[in-house]
Order: structure tokens, then C-alpha cells, then sequence
């Protein structure tokens, strides 16, 4: 929660909600002149600020889906609850209908929260004749926060529209995933320069020098899944770019976490909450059983579906303080009574989850990474979302130092991450591809890059519980219907039949 961010977001209501990329011909309405808009500072920050409040939307579009289809996350439907005639539970499997209301809610909030809105607070930026001392600044910042939102287009969807034009109304086409890598790739670099680099509130949340080089990086680092060429040694200059900045690991990793999490010096982009005007940060709700509100003292009842899967959950030695995160066993209410189900039976976390379409009510391992606030009128949290932290910098670097034949470097950064979750370090002696990914699922669950890991450490088409073996064009999202009925000139991606 960040009062400066905050405030110059509640400032704006003239950004418009589109319903997405192929219906363009719509008029953006604000009340916006040059001549009674855009003359102070605080105006221009409140205007552009709009499209960052919309980045709210990227928990349950983009991160979700990036969680729920991977080894890490999944939703069991238990009794009614979390059924939805299986739309969860085709997504652990892989079995993507392209009418799938997830998938279509994430291709809109890439594109009708994401890029038009940009495009069209650029439209009205790059127009107006106002000259303010941070106006090139903020114009810098937009097209690298509209590049970010390419990346997730292209990451979950290979070759998609690039519209730059708020103006334009021809339907778009397709653009090749390598064409696009290549626009995201020259759009931050063009608007790096312009970046803020200091680390402080007035920048929380928003495009900076170090969101752009983190950005940098993921992008290189999948260069070779999106392009077929690999870019590892670009990968490790962007991440040397990040540590020059100043960011640092916190001594302890729920830091980054917690509901003060603005304090954290490794944190690089995040979306900020708050549970009174910034609402949206409600991840406790999605894993915690309904009397768990007795545990946390909420004002309501969580709706007991998230977790994590066995193999997951033990993947972690027990003297791993990232292991407490989960909860697992009996549970108690804050006077340490012990809860049970509304069927009386005790309220138990077991890590077994026996029927994925019928699972009791305390199947299942719980996820609690982000700190719950107890005692709290709101079901809403303070917590900031983490998209980019300096965690993920260190340990790109070392795996492409691995990739390129440095493993004595790359094991020393994995150990430095590795080191504050365990009170002797319990150094890997060793590092391969595999214990890399290992070791990049304990420290980045919940942070939205599972599935890009296993896509990019060959993993993601394998097998684990609830997923069989699957075909690679599935690594790819199949854009939704809803898209392809509104746009006759998009086409969709091979492997997927209405």
C-alpha cells in the first residue's frame, strides 16, 4: 500500500474499459483538455496512473493461469464448490477449450485493460503542447508498461495483434511471435534512457530502469522458446544491469511478502493494494478453508479451494523456512481450539489429494506465502502483488551461466539465495537444469512464472499427478473464440479446434 501511488490513482476516472484489442474504433472518453487537464504534475501523474490502477487485473488473468496450469497450484472441486462443469480442472490437465472463460479473460486484461488504454493515455501524452519537466518521462513509461503487457501476450499466446494506434479501427492481424519479441525487445530499449532509476516512493509500483532490465531478461531468457534462438549471454548483462541499480536480497524471504511489503529493497515491480481503495489482493480467500476465518480472525469465510500439490509440497526439506508457507495437519482457532469442518470432522490438511473432481473438504496443502492480516474488518489485504524481484535477477544469471558452461559461478549465486532459508545455508553442492528447477519452484511459487519455467526447462508437456503427457502445441494458450468471432483476421494457434 502506497499512499503517493494511491493517490494519484484515485485522482482518475477517465480511463475507459474496452473490450479489447479487435474492437478498436471505440471513442476514449475523459474530460481531459490542454486547456483544463494535464497542467500540473499531480495531473499528469493521475493520468497516466489510471493504467497502472488497471494492472489490479493481472492477479486473476495472467498470474492465475501461469499458477493453476503448472505441478505447483490446483483447484480441486469439492462437492459444488470450485466445479464450474470442470473449467478448473482442464487446466492442470491441459486440455484448453479455446471457449474457456479464463483464457478469454486473460487475452482482455493483456488487451482491453492493458494496451488500450495505453495507447490511448500515449494518444493524448504525445498530442497534447503541454511541456512538464517529467511529461517524457511518463511517455517513456508507458510504452515499456505496454511492452510488458505484449510479453504476456506473447508468452501465453505465440503470434498476437501489436497495435500501437489508439486510432486504428481495421481489425489486426497475427503478428509472429518473433516479430513481436523483436517490438517488445526495441520498445524498452528505445525508452530506457528516459526510466527513473532511484528507488523510492515516488516510483513504487511503476515502470523504472530496473522493471525494464528485469524485463530484459525474461525476455532473453526465453529467447529461445519465442524465437528459436538463444539470447543467455544478453540474459546475464540484463541481470548485472539489475544489480548495479542497488536492489538487495532481504535477510529474510517473507519480506517480500508481507503486508508492509513496500519496505522490501528486493521487490523491482509490483502491483500495489490496499484493502480499502486499491482492493483486489484476496489470495488467503483462495486457498483457506471456510472456518479458517477463526485462525486469522477475517471477517468472513475463506472459499477453501487453492493448493499445492504432494510432490510439490515435499520437494522441500523440512528445515526449509520456505516450507512454512504451507499449512498442513490440524488447524486452530486463535484461542487454540482445534477447528473442524462444518460436518464435524477435524479440520486436517492432508497433502493427498485423492479425486481432483471430488475431493473433501481438507485435501490438500494450503498456500499462505503472502502474510495474512488478522483481525481485520476487510477481506481485502495491504499486501502488494510481487511481479519482478531481484531474487529472479541472481538467479537467471546463473542459470544461464549454467546453460553456457559456467556451473561453479551459477551454483555460488543459487547458494546466495538459497542461504537465508535455511539457519546452516545447506549449500547444493552441485547444480543442474534440474535441481535449478527445482530450486526456482520452492523460491518463486505464487509469483506467476511456473509455467514459463517448465516451458522453458522442457517439463511443462511431461507428467505429474493430474497431468498426463501432452503435445507441445499446448505450450501455447489457444486464443479464445470470443476474440476470433469479434476479429476474422486473427487465426488460431495450430493444434485447436472449436
Amino acid at each position: 500500500m502506497k499512499s503517493t501511488f494511491l493517490k494519484y490513482t484515485l485522482l482518475t476516472g477517465m480511463i475507459c474499459s474496452l473490450f479489447s484489442c479487435t474492437k478498436l474504433d471505440e471513442t476514449f472518453y475523459d474530460r481531459g483538455t490542454d486547456d483544463n487537464f494535464l497542467k500540473t504534475e499531480d495531473e499528469l501523474n493521475a493520468f497516466a496512473n489510471g493504467a497502472y490502477a488497471k494492472m489490479r487485473g493481472y492477479r486473476d488473468s495472467y498470474w492465475k493461469m501461469n499458477e493453476v496450469t503448472t505441478d505447483e497450484t490446483t483447484v480441486p472441486s469439492r462437492g459444488a464448490d470450485w466445479n464450474e462443469g470442470g473449467l478448473w480442472r482442464v487446466l492442470i490437465s491441459h486440455e484448453f477449450p479455446i471457449t474457456h472463460q479464463y483464457i478469454n479473460d486473460m487475452w482482455n486484461f493483456i488487451y482491453r485493460d492493458g494496451v488500450n488504454p495505453v495507447n490511448a493515455i500515449l494518444q493524448k501524452l504525445e498530442g497534447s503542447s503541454v511541456v512538464l519537466p517529467t511529461k517524457d518521462q511518463i511517455i517513456a513509461q508507458m510504452k515499456v508498461l505496454r511492452a510488458f503487457h505484449y510479453y504476456l501476450a506473447m508468452d501465453a499466446f505465440g503470434n498476437v495483434p501489436v497495435v500501437t494506434s489508439f486510432e486504428q479501427t481495421d481489425p489486426p492481424k497475427n503478428t509472429p511471435r518473433a516479430e513481436v519479441f523483436t517490438f517488445i525487445e526495441k520498445e524498452v530499449k528505445d525508452n530506457l534512457a528516459a526510466l527513473p532509476a532511484t528507488l523510492d516512493t515516488k516510483n513504487y509500483g511503476k515502470v523504472s530502469k530496473g522493471m525494464a532490465f528485469m524485463l530484459l531478461a525474461k525476455l532473453y531468457a526465453n529467447a529461445e522458446v519465442y524465437t528459436g534462438t538463444q539470447r543467455w549471454a544478453d540474459c546475464i548483462r540484463m541481470c548485472d544491469s539489475v544489480t548495479a541499480i542497488g536492489y538487495q536480497l532481504e535477510p529474510s524471504y517473507f519480506t517480500n511478502f508481507s503486508t508492509k511489503n513496500e519496505n522490501s529493497k528486493e521487490n523491482i515491480f509490483v502491483v500495489p493494494y490496499d484493502a480499502i481503495n486499491a482492493k483486489g489482493m484476496m489470495l488467503h480467500y483462495l486457498t483457506l478453508h471456510y472456518n479458517s476465518r477463526y485462525t486469522y480472525g477475517l471477517p468472513s469465510s475463506p472459499w477453501n479451494g487453492w493448493c499445492t500439490l504432494k510432490d510439490f509440497y515435499e520437494a522441500y526439506d523440512t528445515d526449509d523456512n520456505r516450507r512454512t508457507m504451507f499449512l498442513e495437519g490440524q488447524q486452530y482457532a486463535q484461542d487454540g481450539t482445534p477447528l473442524k469442518t462444518e460436518q464435524g470432522a477435524p479440520l486436517i490438511f492432508s497433502r493427498t489429494i485423492g479425486d481432483l473432481a471430488n475431493a473433501t473438504q481438507t485435501e490438500g496443502v494450503r498456500i499462505v506465502k503472502y502474510e495474512i492480516q488478522k483481525n481485520t474488518p476487510y477481506s481485502d489485504q495491504d499486501n502488494d502483488l510481487v511481479i519482478f524481484r531481484y531474487a529472479d535477477a541472481l538467479m537467471l544469471k546463473a542459470e544461464g551461466l549454467l546453460r553456457t558452461g559456467q556451473a561453479g559461478p551459477a551454483l555460488t549465486l543459487v547458494n546466495q539465495v538459497r542461504a537465508r532459508n535455511f539457519e546452516n545455508g545447506k549449500p547444493l553442492l552441485t547444480l543442474t537444469l534440474d535441481n535449478l528447477l527445482a530450486e526456482r519452484g520452492r523460491e518463486f511459487i505464487w509469483e506467476g512464472c511456473r509455467r514459463q519455467d517448465l516451458i522453458r526447462f522442457g517439463k511443462w508437456n511431461s507428467t505429474w499427478q493430474f497431468h498426463p503427457a501432452d503435445q507441445p502445441f499446448r505450450q501455447l494458450f489457444p486464443i479464445p473464440q470470443a476474440q476470433l468471432d469479434a476479429n476474422p483476421n486473427l487465426v488460431q494457434n495450430p493444434g485447436y479446434k472449436l
